[in-house]
């Protein structure tokens, strides 16, 4: 009987074909989709958590998340790498901290997506400021952007 649970168990980690052609879908197309038609989020803050709590977990997760932040940063020219140094600090820094006051693993989610998505698009607001260069606009779709990342995190 012990044996089923931990043969169910490693089949539960396992990512299927079918999944890991629609990862590679999401991973490589999304971020075009992004650059094309602005009303779609970057979802910044998701990626960002899917690396930070797939970090020990499982890497092809966390090097997908990584990948998917570069061909978001390329496609969108945006400033290279600093999606990925906001998600790096913010678990160097704050992820553990975090998850010692938050129990709840939704609402640790929910404060994870919203501080990577603030303090990125803080930083690339002083990244404008500094090189007085207009890389975002501060507007209602900025808003949007990140109520549906914390929506689909919640909800997924």
């Amino acid at each position: 009987m012990n044996r089923y649970k931990q043969y169910d168990k490693y089949n539960e980690n396992q990512l299927g074909f079918l999944g890991k052609i629609i990862l590679t879908i999401m991973v490589v197309v999304y971020p075009m989709m992004v650059s094309i038609y602005p009303i779609l989020p970057p979802l910044i803050g998701l990626v960002g958590y899917i690396i930070i709590s797939n970090v020990n977990k499982n890497i092809l997760y966390t090097l997908s998340g990584v990948f998917y932040l570069f061909n978001l940063d390329l496609n969108l020219t945006l400033p290279i790498l600093l999606s990925l140094f906001i998600v790096v600090v913010t678990y160097l820094l704050v992820y553990m901290k975090l998850k010692l006051l938050i129990r709840c693993r939704v609402c640790l989610l929910f404060v994870l997506i919203l501080f990577i998505d603030f303090s990125y698009y803080m930083s690339l607001f002083i990244y404008d400021f500094i090189f007085a260069t207009s890389t975002i606009i501060g507007d209602g779709l900025l808003l949007f952007y990140i109520v549906i990342d914390v929506f689909i995190g919640v909800f997924l």
